[in-house]
């Protein structure tokens, strides 16, 4: 049986590094563990190979990327058609948030460019390289729920959104707003982090539909609040728990994967968007 390549981003911590260790234990997988910077991913991978049985320690190999860079994005897309062939699991872990109560424009267009804007780069970079029948999971949260939109008219508006041209559009809305500090008068919550999750959500929405005629199956994912640097190590559950559920749907049967395609999920759970 031909060897599975699963990509993780933003894996060097956290629950992207746990991600890779349950991936790594799947026979017939090679799990590529990727981050921003090169000297802490080799780290990282140096200490898990340590620590996995050493037939799983050999399926685990780095490359850097850095999914806010397109530069880096094109150069680990030439990477992987070269190295890997194909992409056969994509897991987009890698994201951001400002500590406390940061806000302003620059904060809030760099929120979004690193967690919606990233992730639909890599999405697009990579899903030439991802067979019919291939997996791609977004780790988005709960925060980015429609439920943080209050106003029903804009709130109508990202649910009717079917491209990424018109999630831009909105992104973009929320950026002025926050400029003109009028976003509450047009219905947009104080939250940088939740909006830019929010497009990351509907993204997963509207990939999912995209690539149906190729049987690639997109889910939204929640791994919960969990005990990372991310959250300050705050959460209260370890980043194992987190990579439970995105490895679990990405290794789902093939024949269960217009089941749960398109969808949002947290805990091996669906939930509504």
């Amino acid at each position: 049986m031909a060897t599975k390549n699963a990509v993780v981003t933003g894996a060097n911590q956290g629950i992207g590094l746990e991600i890779v260790r349950l991936i790594a234990q799947q026979p017939g997988t090679r799990a590529v563990l990727t981050a921003r910077s090169e000297e802490r991913g080799r780290a990282a991978l140096a200490k898990l190979q340590s620590e996995l049985p050493p037939a799983a320690a050999e399926r685990v190999s780095f490359a850097q990327l850095d999914i806010t860079s397109q530069d880096s994005i094109a150069s680990f897309r030439q990477w992987a058609e070269k190295e890997l062939r194909q992409v056969d699991v994509l897991i987009n872990n890698a994201g951001f948030a400002y500590k406390g109560d940061t806000w302003g424009v620059e904060e809030a267009q760099t929120t979004i460019n690193t967690n919606y804007v990233g992730t639909a780069s890599v999405c697009e970079a990579l899903e030439g390289l991802v067979p019919d029948g291939g997996r791609i999971i977004n780790v988005c949260s709960s925060a980015g729920k429609l439920g943080i939109i209050k106003d029903a008219g804009l709130r109508a508006r990202w649910e009717r959104a079917s491209s990424r041209a018109e999630l831009d559009e909105l992104t973009h809305e929320f950026v002025e707003a926050v400029r003109s500090n009028n976003y509450a008068q047009k219905g947009w919550p104080r939250s940088m982090y939740g909006v830019s999750k929010l497009a990351e959500c509907q993204y997963s929405r509207i990939l999912a539909q995209e690539l149906r005629p190729r049987r690639i199956a997109v889910a939204a994912v929640c791994p919960g609040w969990c005990n990372t640097a991310m959250a300050s190590f705050r959460g209260p559950r370890p980043a194992s728990e987190g990579a439970d559920t995105p490895v679990w749907l990405a290794f789902q049967p093939d024949s269960d994967w217009e089941r749960w395609t398109g969808k949002f999920w947290k805990d091996r759970k669906e939930e509504p968007f």
